[in-house]
């Protein structure tokens, strides 16, 4: 029988760590004149606070102005808002509930609760709310661009593109915009579509190490091995740390039959995060290619001790200790990948009963 090891990489990467990267929401910086002298008066040092990031002042003026006046939708959002910026998502969303209930034309403050809801990982009410937001003419390219990721993790990958497509029509330069839209592309099997994407997001942006990941997956996908180890290394010349890259280079080069490279890639991946087990589980199929069964089944050891629901890892375990003549081990390991959801082990389990 043929036997196929099994390499695993991680080759995805949507940008949600734009939340870490921007100010969750801005408050409406508009100093104003309203019938309320004393809430007037305290909203603008509340917005004054903002403005020199004295938050906890921010969210005291802010209060003392909804004190003078009860309804004041302006103050309840930009108090939800400062709230947002300290990462209070739960009483930034009572904020922004009742700035919505005293005047429900405030288009940011929908689309503010979305952006609390996004980071409390409710999806379905940070889509509404994003939507809501676009529907009362929010012209922001981050709604749309977030609504992109929500839906892409929830697989509508066709929905995604739509919503990430809306973003770039708003803001041509949204590099992140075009790196997530070529990964929904992928996920729909638009190869070229992606590659196109992931190109672009350089053109904007070209230190975005993580496209140059996205970018050599797409071409291991396509079958341009030595295209695919370009862009990986392009990915961890801007990031030396980064372990997925070496990684995914690493499954390049094996791809490529060039093992001895890919035991170095994936021992850099294994120096930089020790426990990384889909390197520990590729350097062992990396050995298993240079006949070093002995060492492969350690890694695979090694793969199991940190988690041993891990089924690839018993399946490449149970090859090399086939080619090293101990059948009853190997048939061992493969009923616990077919146990653990690998179908493939069905059919080595075949051998087990000759």
């Amino acid at each position: 029988m043929k036997k196929s090891l099994i390499l695993l990489a991680l080759t995805m990467l949507i940008s949600c760590m734009l939340f870490a990267q921007e100010n969750t929401s801005t408050p409406d910086s508009t100093l104003i004149v309203a019938e309320n002298q004393e809430a007037e008066l305290a909203y603008n040092k509340g917005i004054e606070s903002f403005r020199m990031k004295d938050y906890q002042a921010a969210i005291a003026a802010f209060s003392e102005a909804i004190q003078f006046k009860p309804d004041f939708a302006k103050a309840y959002f930009n108090r939800g808002a400062v709230r947002l910026e300290l990462k209070d998502c739960q009483n930034a969303i009572a904020d922004f509930d009742l700035a919505i209930q005293y005047d429900d034309s405030l288009a940011g403050a929908y689309y503010s609760r979305g952006r609390a809801k996004h980071i409390l990982n409710d999806r379905t009410g940070a889509i509404n709310d994003y939507a809501a937001a676009i529907e009362k003419g929010l012209k922001e390219p981050k709604a749309f661009y977030y609504t992109g990721v929500l839906r892409f993790q929830e697989t509508d990958y066709k929905g995604a593109v739509e919503s990430f497509d809306e973003a770039i029509k708003l803001d041509p330069g949204f590099a992140y915009a075009y790196n997530d839209r070529g990964s929904a592309k992928r996920k729909l099997e638009d190869y070229d579509g992606a590659i196109n994407d992931y190109q672009k997001a350089l053109m904007k942006d070209p230190k975005m190490e993580f496209t140059y990941n996205n970018l050599g997956s797409v071409k291991r996908k396509k079958e341009d091995f030595h295209g695919a180890i370009a862009e990986y290394t392009q990915a961890v010349q801007l990031k030396s740390d980064y372990y997925i890259a070496y990684n995914n280079r690493g499954s390049a080069k094996c791809d490529k039959k060039d093992y001895e490279g890919a035991v170095k890639d994936f021992e850099k991946a294994l120096q930089l995060k020790p426990d990384y087990l889909f390197a520990i589980n590729n350097l062992g199929t990396a050995k298993m290619k240079l006949k070093q069964y002995e060492e492969a089944i350690k890694c695979f050891d090694k793969a199991i001790q940190l988690d041993n629901n891990y089924g690839y890892a018993y399946l490449n375990r149970g090859i090399s200790k086939e080619e090293l003549k101990d059948l009853n081990g190997a048939c061992e390991d493969w009923k616990k990948a077919k146990e653990l959801g690998v179908k493939v082990a069905e059919t080595y389990i075949l051998e087990c009963s000759e």
